[in-house]
């Protein structure tokens, strides 16, 4: 048992590290910031200046705006996920000692609402707009059974972020709109898995905890070459959370390590380039490309007092989504809209996680708005996202550095989108 204790101290550092991998969306982004946006896969997201959920996607879209408005919208993520395992086991100086026992992952996601607002004004006869935006663009719930087979790598999930965006545009012609605003984020995290503590021992259980407020920025413009054509261009900063908390390993309910500990969590940067087309008075044609920045997500440091940094890689690499979409306005109260997305995974194979059992994946949504009287509009989506089959293949530290795990399993999974929303137009 001395062993053991004193082996948990040695590594908790890094094992604590590992489990700061969170994730929802490709990656673990999650784009559900608009119910029009859905409607169209987010398609022309950076153009089309529709509601005040530009302010998310680019605020200096704003100017396209009617009228002042609030935006109130609520996104219910259904995940479903699955991971077989594929021939896990338990290692001692990195030979295998036999086979990892423990039940299947079964789907380790609850239904997950996302809620947003936004609110924008005019001034200066609409030349000049002001808005504010709450977003939660980061995170997942997640949990498996304490005793399932890849419980050396995940047991329990948590990752929040609030982005509170205050921001401005301004038309300085009628070809051209620029706008910014700053991203007041704050993020919190819980993270638990287990430790191998040799034959017949029971598991140490670890558990991370932490949270950051911090502040990035974002800046768009807006570019009108024909009275038709809308191309938007759109750039979100990364920022980087230094997760203040406290981190316990227990074994059999006996508190083996109880110390403050701190954690970098690097989210990336993000460059959206949309074009919103009128083919005719009725029909709107869209099109959006996006890079996110995530191989700033190439480690998670963790300091503790009285122990060096320690740091395990990511492995995430920069991805890029496109988009497709349209809309068309029925009559003067409904407007329908449909859009396809491709959405490439930043993870890769040897670093994938059973926090991260992500794939590309492919977006089929739909939506309407219906106008009711003249302040009103009921804004409704649905989505589907098919998400590619993947490997899990990675080795996790036991609670001493002779010890370690092999966790291997096939991924596969998908995920349901139901949004409403209601704007207020002043």
């Amino acid at each position: 048992m001395k062993s053991v204790r004193f082996g948990v101290a040695a590594v908790a550092a890094t094992l604590s590290a590992g489990a700061a991998t969170t994730a929802e969306g490709a990656g673990f982004y999650i784009k559900e910031q608009s119910v029009t946006g859905l409607g169209r896969a987010f398609a022309g997201e950076a153009a089309i200046g529709e509601d005040a959920s530009t302010i998310y996607f680019n605020p200096a879209a704003m100017t396209e705006l009617s009228r002042a408005q609030a935006v109130a919208g609520a996104h219910l993520l259904v995940p479903r996920s699955q991971l077989t395992n594929t021939g896990s086991t338990y290692l001692f100086n990195g030979a295998p000692i036999g086979s990892i026992a423990g039940t299947e992952s079964g789907n380790p996601y609850d239904p997950t609402p996302v809620p947003n607002g936004f609110a924008a004004a005019p001034f200066l006869d609409g030349d000049l707009w002001v808005g504010v935006g709450v977003t939660a663009p980061f995170g997942l719930a997640n949990a498996y059974d304490p005793n399932w087979f890849g419980r050396y790598d995940s047991i329990e999930t948590e990752l929040t972020t609030i982005n509170v965006q205050p921001a401005v545009a301004y038309r300085i012609n009628d070809m051209l709109s620029v706008g910014g605003g700053v991203d007041i984020q704050y993020a919190d995290a819980k993270l638990t898995n287990a430790l191998f503590a040799g034959p017949g021992n029971p598991d140490v259980i670890t558990d991370l905890q932490g949270d950051d407020w911090t502040v990035g920025f974002d800046v768009g413009v807006l570019f009108k070459p024909l009275p038709t054509t809308r191309i938007g261009v759109h750039y979100r900063s990364a920022v980087t959370h230094d997760l203040e908390g406290q981190f316990v390993a227990t074994q059999a309910g006996t508190v083996l390590v109880r110390t403050p500990g701190s954690a970098q969590l690097k989210l990336p940067d993000i460059v959206e380039v949309g074009v919103a087309h009128e083919a005719t008075p009725a029909l709107t044609l869209l099109g959006e490309v996006t890079w996110t920045g995530w191989d700033s997500f190439d480690e998670i440091r963790v300091q503790r007092p009285g122990f060096p940094d320690s740091a395990i890689l990511q492995g995430y690499e920069n991805s890029f989504a496109v988009a497709l979409g349209a809309q068309y306005e029925l009559d003067g109260n409904w407007t329908l809209r449909a859009g396809i997305q491709y959405d490439e995974t930043p993870t890769e194979g040897g670093f994938r996680s059973s926090r991260t059992p992500d794939g590309d994946r492919t977006w089929l949504t739909a939506g309407f708005s219906y106008q009711v009287g003249r302040n009103f509009v009921l804004d409704a989506a649905y989505a589907h996202i098919f998400i590619s089959e993947e490997t899990v293949d990675l080795t996790r530290t036991g609670a001493v550095p002779a010890l370690s795990t092999r966790i291997r399993a096939e991924t596969e999974g998908s995920v349901d989108i139901v949004s409403v929303g209601l704007r207020y137009l002043f």
